[in-house]
């Protein structure tokens, strides 16, 4: 993907062009994604499926998000995303209106499938060209304020769309794909032509490149790209554990009612906007990538701990679990960054599906299973400090065995001799 220098006089007004087209895209793939949690009890009674047939269309969407956004991301870095970025949006969003108006559950559960792994593979082409187009020394808080868009898109649905469901069914709700399709195509029309690109044709006699997935883990990128995944994974893994959980442990080890479990939890996940963008502040100003990564995955063990087993009333556990979202939610923004310069310019869409979704797929399909078996044996709060806590310490350890990345204090990125003085100060 070629990248326009920022010297031009429109070189900012470019990157907020970018931010905007990839902000919108990934706001409303999650818009429409949500809409099956909200859904699940209308749908388990319409297609008369228990809850472990609900388990599976999930694992089976999250096996998706593993393997389509690495196809997607290859394509990125060989067609540009003016074009994988429109067929993502419109054909998963296409999906999510087929899903309601299929009838038979097999035929429901593969649109459902491909339909997220569809939407999961936008985060990499997003995270990609928002990173690329950004002057070097925005890159964090850029690609941190694009990542607000999936918590934002679950506040908006839960907001607008999911109170409907019990007025008109869940299956008309489902017509909003229809609705958000067509934007995808508006999206890309918005994208400058002379960014994010086709790769350029090769010299006759060139030997045909080999696919960047394979680049990731040829000699030159093998260590970081494995080093990457594994902090990714770790670092998600930790999140996994909790998120499906969360209401349940407050329930049942806490006491509390329902609706004050869920008041918990929402608080927990519009507090941790604070620490995407505090954690992209930190690396912008203060500190490396890599050694902010390091002290917010520290700082989240740490308040973990506190937070599970020493808030005996309510206005504890609120002010407990907002301090923790910070870091325990905030690690994501910075982590991408870093994720995506590591690698070359021709190979960040790749890596991010790799590294980056891959792996979030792969814990998020993995980690609450294993909670699941522990629970009965250890107890919640047993079993939460002996995932989460060793997870995040494993992911800090993967990160402090890589480069730097961003140095504010020298205006320079370290990680593979990219420099760029002049995005620095754009």
């Amino acid at each position: 993907m070629a990248t326009a220098p920022d010297t031009a006089p429109d070189g900012r007004a470019v990157a907020i062009r970018v931010l905007f087209v990839a902000f919108a895209a990934w706001l409303l793939t999650n818009i429409d994604q949500s809409l099956f949690a909200y859904a699940v009890p209308q749908i388990r009674q319409a297609f008369n499926v228990d809850l472990a047939g609900i388990g599976t269309i999930i694992s089976l969407s999250f096996i998706a998000g593993m393997f389509i956004p690495i196809g997607v991301g290859m394509l990125t870095d060989r067609y540009g995303a003016r074009r994988t970025l429109p067929l993502c949006l419109c054909l998963s969003a296409l999906l999510v209106g087929v899903q309601g108006l299929l009838v038979d559950v097999t035929a429901f559960t593969g649109a459902r499938v491909a339909s997220f792994g569809l939407s999961a593979a936008l985060s990499p082409i997003t995270s990609a060209i928002v990173l690329s187009a950004a002057p070097v020394r925005w890159r964090a808080m850029m690609v941190a304020i694009l990542q607000c868009a999936y918590p934002l898109g679950w506040l908006i649905s839960s907001l607008i769309v999911a109170p409907l469901i019990e007025q008109l069914g869940w299956r008309p709700l489902f017509y909003v794909g229809f609705i958000i399709a067509p934007m995808g195509l508006l999206l890309a029309a918005l994208l400058p032509r002379g960014l994010f690109g086709p790769q350029p044709p090769r010299p006759a006699g060139e030997a045909r490149p080999s696919l960047p997935v394979a680049v990731l883990f040829d000699p030159a990128h093998r260590r970081t790209t494995l080093l990457c995944a594994a902090a990714f994974f770790f670092n998600s893994g930790a999140v996994a554990a909790t998120a499906f959980y969360l209401p349940t442990f407050l329930n049942e080890v806490r006491g509390y009612g329902l609706g004050d479990s869920a008041l918990i939890v929402g608080i927990g996940y519009g507090v941790g906007v604070i620490g995407y963008i505090g954690s992209a502040l930190v690396s912008t100003w203060w500190l490396t990538r890599r050694d902010t990564i390091v002290l917010w995955n520290l700082v989240a063990a740490a308040l973990f701990l506190v937070t599970i087993w020493l808030p005996t009333r309510f206005s504890e556990d609120i002010i407990a679990f907002g301090l923790l979202s910070i870091f325990y939610y905030g690690t994501a923004a910075i982590l991408i960054t870093f994720v995506l310069e590591s690698f070359p310019e021709h190979l960040r869409a790749t890596a991010a599906a790799v590294c980056g979704t891959a792996c979030v797929s792969a814990s998020m399909a993995s980690f609450p299973l294993l909670v699941a078996h522990l629970v009965p044996m250890l107890g919640w709060t047993m079993t939460f400090s002996l995932i989460v806590v060793p997870s995040l310490l494993l992911s800090a350890l993967a990160i402090a065995g890589l480069p730097r990345g961003f140095d504010p204090r020298r205006n320079r990125l370290l990680n593979h001799g990219e420099q760029d003085a002049p995005r620095a100060q754009a």
